[in-house]
């Protein structure tokens, strides 16, 4: 078994190393003619870490890195301390391995020197590739040609392999400008400069600083708006006056920092969207060929090192079948990595906002998520969290893709499987790229195309007082019950017309009229916006003359929570409170304690920790997240209406619900809980499942004896 590697970079060393270290033979074609220190800081995290220990490369990697405490997040004007993530042993303990911020020339050394050399070829430039069902075979720009049993590219965002492959392909600009310098230790004598990640953050702009040599060099990745320097500027070595210009009002630390740079060079931040295959027969893609991204969650690097381990553990499990272990290869790593790619997309959105309020609503989202997540496992585990070495071991299907969720969970109904489907699809990889703005278009996307109104049902636009509602019903609506609907989305996703095929199943089982409200959202209106508007809802159908005793609350995830937490504020003021209450898979515990937020995260294709945490987070902000008209699941729940409180086994919200439930019963509220199996989050929402047409007449039946219900009702909402 021989194995060509085009790519003399990170990625191409370590596979290498891993394939030699499985017993196979490789051969590094590097088209450079000598190895030069090139670049600047890189990081290593605890997920790359991992294979370097199992590769032996550890012990050199701590001679030359420096090992960070603390990722500091700080203002670029002021200063202040805006987010902390704990690093140095409190990381290795989470993650199983430190991590380490290295100069790149360092780290390609040390790769460069574990690999023999009769492995490696420096000035070895690919020109063309062909293949046969039993060999590959490569061509050098000297003419030789070499033939091996797979190719692999490790050639970076310009690969020659994968080009051949796929042909000429655009890569997308981001629009922003990165300056790389390097200062010596002496030059930073005076500014307090700690062994942490010194992070700051303006308008468009910022500087991700840290040492990579102990006390000894310095790195700084400086990101600012395209349009700030001039296009004959994009060059090795920029003009540091452009690169001042853009941080003249940054805090004194920052500036005297700066003010030490004497050259540095200048780059585009370019990506290249997800693709769906990598590999045809015996050559396949790794690193920056097959998956670049921009370098905002610090995963690039390790990626690639993550890949390499991959392809020579399941290519040394299936030397007899190359073109197959090449493609389960691929499936152990392409749904990882597409996550990576849109998830250090979205950070370079949330990092790089420039309108004020936007920048206020992160920073309050940062302030909340240490609230509810002081190791900032959410923000970064998802690429940290990993141990590859053990992966290989298990399922391909337990990889977890772009939306959090493993890949080969599958449920046991079709019908069930089938809406398992519609979550798992809801949100593509550009969705996720974009934050929260993609999510909202795409939740409303998919809840409007895959459930329209029904032909018989009107659904009327207006307000609820100051509040935006639809009411839907049918014309021939016999009683005057109401039902008051909270749409889910976490507090930060949603629309009342995403829920009005729902709101018309609604409106049926209590006979009358479904208002599906649409309350504000975070991050620009965080708690208590949405508690606001429910309220004023509320009290606007009594304003109507509809009594409080024909009117059922509802709401599905964050909806249900918000249904309850509008009963709470209701008898805290004295209102009427509504007849009854029904929520279903209700988002309760935004402290997000429950045993099932772990338990099966990675099972529920709708919901995951790490987008629990970010919506949650966006929501309350500086708000303490278990005051319990946040979190109802807190508060004093005796004296609440009648309550049906439903989900489904083995979903993340399951324990929010099971619990909602258990504290009502106890303070002598009447409960009824419905769990579900095989099923999926809200399922009520599915029209076509069993399951939901059995809940929503059982709905019925206990609407009926809860609600009293007045004449007929049809006013619009208005």
């Amino acid at each position: 078994m021989r194995v060509l590697i085009a790519g003399g970079g990170i990625g191409g060393l370590t596979t290498a190393i891993a394939l030699r270290h499985h017993g196979i033979d490789a051969l590094v074609l590097e088209q450079a003619e000598v190895l030069s220190e090139i670049g600047a800081g890189i990081q290593i995290a605890s997920n790359a870490a991992i294979v370097l220990r199992e590769l032996g490369l550890e012990a050199a990697m701590q001679a030359v890195g420096v090992k960070p405490q603390s990722y500091d997040y700080r203002d670029l004007h002021t200063g202040r301390m805006l987010y902390q993530a704990p690093l140095g042993d409190e990381a290795a303990r989470r993650y199983g391995a430190p991590m380490y911020n290295v100069h790149r020339a360092d780290l390609v050394q040390l790769l460069f020197d574990a690999v023999p050399a009769e492995a490696k070829r420096l000035g070895a430039r690919c020109t063309a590739i062909s293949q046969t069902d039993d060999a590959v075979e490569v061509r050098l720009a000297t003419g030789e040609t070499l033939q091996a049993d797979a190719l692999i590219g490790c050639d970076g965002i310009h690969s020659v392999v994968r080009q051949h492959l796929r042909g000429p392909e655009q890569k997308q600009f981001a629009n922003i400008l990165m300056w790389r310098s390097l200062i010596p230790a002496e030059q930073l004598a005076g500014i307090d400069l700690p062994e942490r990640g010194n992070y700051w953050f303006g308008p468009g702009r910022t500087l991700i600083t840290y040492w990579v040599r102990p006390q000894n060099l310095y790195s700084i990745l400086a990101s600012v708006p395209a349009d700030e320097v001039r296009r004959e500027s994009w060059t090795e070595s920029g003009d540091i006056a452009e690169l001042l210009r853009s941080f003249e009002d940054a805090e004194p630390r920052a500036r005297a920092m700066l003010e030490q740079i004497k050259t540095a060079f200048i780059t585009g931040m370019y990506y290249r969207d997800p693709i769906d295959s990598w590999s045809s027969g015996r050559v396949t893609l790794l690193g920056d060929a097959a998956h670049p991204m921009v370098p905002f969650l610090a995963a690039g690097a390790g990626q690639s090192i993550e890949d390499a381990w991959t392809f020579a553990r399941v290519l040394a499990r299936r030397q007899d079948d190359v073109p197959g272990a090449l493609l389960e290869y691929e499936r152990r790593r392409l749904p990882r990595t597409t996550r990576i790619q849109a998830g250090a997309r979205a950070v370079v959105k949330l990092m790089h906002e420039t309108e004020a309020g936007r920048l206020r609503n992160r920073n309050a989202r940062w302030k909340g998520l240490a609230r509810i997540d002081p190791l900032a496992e959410t923000s970064w585990g998802l690429a940290w969290d990993y141990n590859v070495v053990k992966a290989t071991e298990e399922a391909p299907g337990d990889v977890v893709n772009v939306t959090g969720l493993r890949e080969g969970k599958r449920l046991k109904r079709p019908e069930s499987q089938r809406a398992f489907e519609l979550w798992k699809y809801a949100f593509r990889p550009e969705d996720v790229a974009r934050g929260h703005d993609g999510l909202r278009e795409a939740y409303d996307r998919f809840l409007t195309t895959s459930f329209p109104l029904p032909a018989d049902f009107e659904a009327i636009e207006g307000e609820l007082g100051d509040v935006g509602a639809f009411r839907v019903a049918r014309k021939e609506a016999r009683s005057g019950n109401v039902v008051l609907h909270f749409h889910g989305g976490g507090y930060l996703i949603g629309s009342a017309r995403g829920s009005l095929e729902y709101a018309s199943r609604l409106a049926t089982a209590v006979d009358g009229a479904c208002y599906t409200v649409d309350y504000r959202l975070a991050p620009e209106h965080p708690y208590p916006a949405a508690l606001d508007d429910a309220v004023a809802s509320y009290r606007a159908l009594l304003r109507r003359g509809i009594p409080a005793s024909s009117i059922l609350l509802s709401g599905e995830s964050a909806g249900g929570g918000l249904a309850v937490a509008t009963a709470l504020a209701l008898r805290m003021a004295g209102d009427p409170l509504p007849a009854a209450i029904l929520a279903v898979a209700p988002f309760t515990d935004l402290t997000l304690s429950g045993d099932s937020v772990r338990a099966f995260n990675g099972d529920d294709p709708a919901a995951n920790r790490d987008l629990l945490a970010f919506m949650g987070a966006s929501y309350f902000q500086g708000h303490e997240p278990a005051d319990p008209l946040v979190s109802p699941l807190f508060g004093d729940l005796a004296g609440l209406p009648p309550l049906f409180v439903t989900a489904t086994q083995g979903e993340v919200l399951l324990s929010d619900s099971v619990r909602l439930a258990e504290r009502a019963e106890r303070a002598g509220v009447d409960v009824t809980l419905r769990l579900v199996e095989d099923s999926v989050h809200v399922y009520t929402i599915f029209p076509f499942l069993p399951e939901t047409e059995s809940t929503m007449a059982e709905v019925a039946l206990w609407a009926r004896r809860h609600l009293k219900a007045p004449a007929p009702h049809s006013q619009a909402a208005e």
